[in-house]
């Protein structure tokens, strides 16, 4: 059985009242942003403690952006809050840290400079004892697919760098990705979540207006079938920001996106079994 994971992100309240609400919904990890380890004015041993309490892991620390591709006096202050995000994992006892694909236009995508970075960006991960995972976002200007984000790790070739894969940016440019062509020692990280496509940009709906899991139309199944079918067996996290769910009790919030998770799950099984009945 994979371990489910919900981020903080997308719940309202302190740090404490989130915390309670992913655990008591049945979660048995969170994303950690760095924003949470610093939500009491006591400081980031309050967070730390409430995760021990509740008996909450940390599936990954969200994460570092626009690292990579940068040079002179830019690139070191970009690698330098790199260290500093990788130290906050650890001190959370995180065994990820995420990597975003860089954004900004402005940044060079000369895959041999980005191959580099990544490089630097893992060994010093891994000096750590943590994983890296590269996540392609579907409106970066360079590092914008899973296949280019693993092309590169493939590259780099490293065994702190690996992919990690949120199927929103996929799924909204109308793309299913094959996870068959992913090696899982390669695969740190899924995250889904569920949208309805409409007149915003793919952005606009990542940044405000995800959805649960089965509560939209975007075609997780076929994923979540190939992933069983792969043998992944790491974290299977449900990364939502959406402001209405970010007004509503975190309890509440959390419940739901529990109970969505588990109806998709439970569908995706059932269908994988009555296709071995017919085959068999």
């Amino acid at each position: 059985m994979n371990r489910l994971a919900f981020t903080t992100a997308t719940l309202a309240g302190s740090f404490a009242d989130k915390a309670v609400a992913i655990r008591q919904a049945g979660f048995e990890a969170t994303e950690l942003w760095a924003r949470d380890l610093f939500d009491h004015l006591e400081g980031p041993e309050v967070a730390l403690r409430v995760l021990r309490d509740q008996g909450l892991a940390v599936s990954a620390f969200q994460a570092i952006r626009n690292l990579e591709g940068y040079r002179g006096p830019v690139r070191q202050l970009k690698f330098d809050i790199a260290c500093r995000m990788m130290d906050l994992a650890c001190l959370a006892g995180s065994p990820i840290v995420t990597l975003a694909a860089n954004v900004d236009a402005q940044a060079s995508g000369d895959r041999g400079r980005l191959a580099d970075d990544l490089g630097q960006a893992a060994e010093l991960a891994a000096q750590r004892g943590l994983r890296l995972a590269y996540e392609p976002i579907c409106w970066a200007p360079h590092v914008s697919s899973w296949r280019q984000a693993l092309a590169l790790i493939a590259a780099v070739d490293h065994g702190a760098l690996g992919l990690q894969l949120d199927v929103f940016h996929p799924l909204i440019q109308g793309e299913i990705p094959d996870v068959f062509e992913i090696p899982l020692d390669k695969l740190f990280l899924v995250e889904i979540s569920d949208f309805v496509a409409g007149g915003m940009t793919p952005r606009e709906v990542s940044r405000g207006h995800r959805l649960f899991p089965g509560e939209g139309s975007a075609p997780l199944e076929p994923v979540l079938r190939g992933l069983a079918a792969r043998g992944y067996a790491g974290d299977i996290a449900v990364e939502v920001f959406n402001a209405e769910y970010g007004a509503q009790p975190p309890a509440a919030v959390a419940a739901r996106g529990w109970r969505c998770v588990n109806q998709l799950l439970d569908r995706t099984a059932q269908r994988r079994r009555n296709r071995n009945e017919i085959r068999f």
